[in-house]
């Protein structure tokens, strides 16, 4: 059995054997050989609802150009995100295999649940048809963060030669040949998934259930990485009809009282490992479909800071400036340089990273703002602006509000102060680097800063890394697959 099979469905086995000890008898069994068996849709129904995307420390995370470190703790922190965040070639040793595939680690379920559900007992049709368009919408997501790793940004002009990634559709752990699509055909095999399972998705039930609305938002993300701004608008705007048919809480949360310590709802204190009182993603009502990022590591806690340019964009006033900590780890009384900050929100329960509202209503923004209806994009930002800032600093300012290019700038800023040291301005780093308008918007540099705010070392971003490198023991394992320039 060659390695990139085991290494991205031998964890999903196991993790259903574990899972047979928990449940009832009867739930799943699994053959001496390792297959697993599920016989009734019920059966595959519990598959779905064990399943759940973690990203462990995602490369994304330490690639934004949002993103700066501090001299002083650079040589402890974790070898592979040093690297990473000098954009260098080689991430891994030659004799490592890659994390990058934390993405695809449940793609193993999805297939299997696509491939066979139809055929088990007992539930009727329509429960048949939901589970597999579920587990359809988990396949496309699996499929465009292996992308967001592994292949150039979408270009219209080149997507139909430039290599994406293996198309995955079989639940089969004996597979040996991963042999990379073209971008385009990725880009079209997510979207048809998407679709195909449109009609039989039903209203948010759960923040770990895939639903109609999470679809919708994906396809619209889709849409835009491929800078078809129309189909975008369209999907975006279905999203939005379905937040009023979820059958629990879809709210935006009002930063001015939930980051006030007098406040009976605060999330405040932060006693330097996150805010005490935030709730967990099941109960956050700004999460659409739950993705989790773990990103705390205690030897590089203070390493890995948002920006003095960053710090910049922010408003003195900001509520979300509280989401993170002007002072080091372990040593409050150090500040540091600059205006830089880390990430301080929830350290254990890790980021959000999916489908929330805030991105959904600034995707609506920018989309809006593209098309020339800047009073609509104007609304947008100002409602979730008057969600996170005082009402005398959320108004968008008159000239930007007036100028289409300034105003969809503003919007990409707005992105950085509401995702900051998340891995999400990375992603919207590949899409703007293609962008004929907006490519400037794109810093291809990180800085490495001493203890009094002074830049030490550049590293320059090559556009080629906009692909991360398999590396050789991957290559070496795997039949067809091919190494990224």
């Amino acid at each position: 059995m060659k390695m990139l099979n085991k290494f991205l469905f031998i964890p999903a086995l196991l993790a259903l054997g574990l899972l047979q000890v928990s449940c009832k008898k009867g739930f799943l069994e699994i053959e001496p050989k390792g297959y697993v068996i599920a016989e009734t849709t019920k059966d595959y129904e519990q598959l779905m609802n064990a399943t759940s995307l973690l990203a462990l420390y995602a490369a994304s995370l330490y690639l934004g150009d949002e993103i700066a470190a501090q001299q002083t703790y650079m040589d402890a922190a974790d070898i592979r995100t040093q690297r990473i965040f000098r954009y260098e070639d080689r991430v891994y040793n030659a004799d490592q295999l890659p994390s990058e595939t934390w993405h695809i680690n449940t793609l193993y379920t999805f297939n299997k649940v696509i491939n066979e559900v139809m055929q088990s007992k007992e539930g009727t049709d329509q429960q048949k048809r939901t589970l597999q368009a579920e587990a359809k919408v988990g396949r496309a997501i699996c499929h465009l963060y292996f992308l967001s790793d592994y292949s150039m940004p979408y270009n219209a002009a080149t997507a139909a030669t430039d290599p994406g990634v293996p198309i995955l559709t079989q639940a089969d752990v004996t597979q040996t040949s991963f042999v990379r699509a073209p971008v385009q055909e990725v880009y079209e095999f997510m979207i048809r998934d998407l679709t195909e399972a449109l009609p039989d998705l039903g209203a948010l039930t759960h923040r770990r259930k895939l639903s109609k609305i999470t679809a919708e938002f994906f396809l619209g993300r889709i849409y835009l990485y491929m800078a078809n701004f129309t189909e975008a608008r369209k999907h975006i705007d279905a999203a939005f009809a379905e937040i009023s048919k979820s059958v629990i809480p879809l709210a935006l949360y009002d930063y001015n009282v939930v980051l006030d310590p007098g406040a009976a709802e605060t999330w405040l204190p932060d006693f330097g490992f996150g805010l005490s009182n935030k709730p967990l993603s099941a109960e956050n009502t700004e999460v659409i479909y739950n993705i989790n990022m773990n990103a705390f590591q205690l030897q590089q806690a203070n390493t890995y800071v948002f920006s003095p340019q960053t710090a910049d964009l922010f408003d003195p006033l900001d509520k979300r400036l509280l989401l993170y900590s002007g002072f080091e780890m372990f040593n409050p009384t150090a500040v540091f340089p600059k205006g830089m900050r880390r990430y301080s929100a929830a350290l254990f329960t890790g980021i959000d990273v999916g489908p929330t509202l805030p991105d959904l209503y600034l995707m609506r923004a920018e989309l809006k703002a593209r098309a020339n209806d800047l009073a609509g994009a104007k609304e947008d930002l100002e409602l979730l602006r008057n969600k996170r800032m005082p009402a005398s600093a959320a108004e968008v300012p008159a000239n930007i509000a007036s100028d289409q290019q300034a105003l969809v700038k503003f919007v990409l800023d707005e992105r950085i102060r509401e995702f900051a040291i998340s891995g999400m301005r990375w992603l919207d780093m590949r899409r703007l680097s293609v962008d004929p308008v907006y490519s400037s918007t794109v810093k291809y540099t990180h800085e490495l800063y001493d203890g009094e705010g002074n830049v030490v070392e550049t590293y320059i971003l090559k556009p080629e890394r906009f692909a991360l490198k398999f590396g050789e023991r991957m290559l070496d394992e795997n039949q067809g697959l091919t190494e990224n320039p």
